[in-house]
């Protein structure tokens, strides 16, 4: 797959190919050939307490929330469900931030009737929430798809 990026970003531009990659190793592969870009992508593996990591992430959910819209119940348990992802995507070994995003939108999403009444957002809001805060918390640059990252304790 990578071969075809690298093709097809040739044939349309006829310039220096970019390629999204998230292992490292491979990405230096391919920049080996002068001609493509990497861009990687930050794992977690750094990031080993999963439960207090999971617990600081639902305390930043939920504080986002209420700060930006108004404080409920329903932050609280939108942000225990993304804590119950987080740590069980990771305990399954998953290492990667997209991942991880997906576990946790894809599960509020499946048990939405818990939330929907009094949620101002939706599953997909969290999820990408869900990113910039793991990037933030690796010193990455973010998306910035979502608000600024709420930093419990701080």
């Amino acid at each position: 797959m990578c071969i075809i990026a690298y093709v097809v970003a040739l044939l349309i531009n006829q310039s220096d190919a970019f390629l999204l990659h998230s292992n490292a190793l491979n990405a230096q592969r391919y920049l080996a050939t002068g001609r493509l870009m990497a861009i990687t992508d930050d794992t977690l593996e750094a990031m080993v307490d999963h439960e207090a990591e999971g617990t600081r992430l639902s305390s930043s959910i939920e504080g986002w929330l209420n700060q930006e819209w108004v404080a409920q119940e329903v932050h609280r348990k939108m942000g225990e469900s993304a804590k119950q992802s987080y740590i069980s995507a990771r305990n399954e070994g998953e290492n990667e931030i997209m991942s991880v995003m997906l576990k946790v939108s894809e599960d509020l999403e499946a048990n939405w009737t818990e939330f929907d009444d009094d949620a101002y957002v939706n599953a997909w809001d969290v999820g990408n929430y869900v990113a910039d805060y793991l990037r933030d918390r690796l010193g990455g640059e973010r998306c910035e798809c979502s608000a600024e990252i709420f930093k419990p304790n701080e």
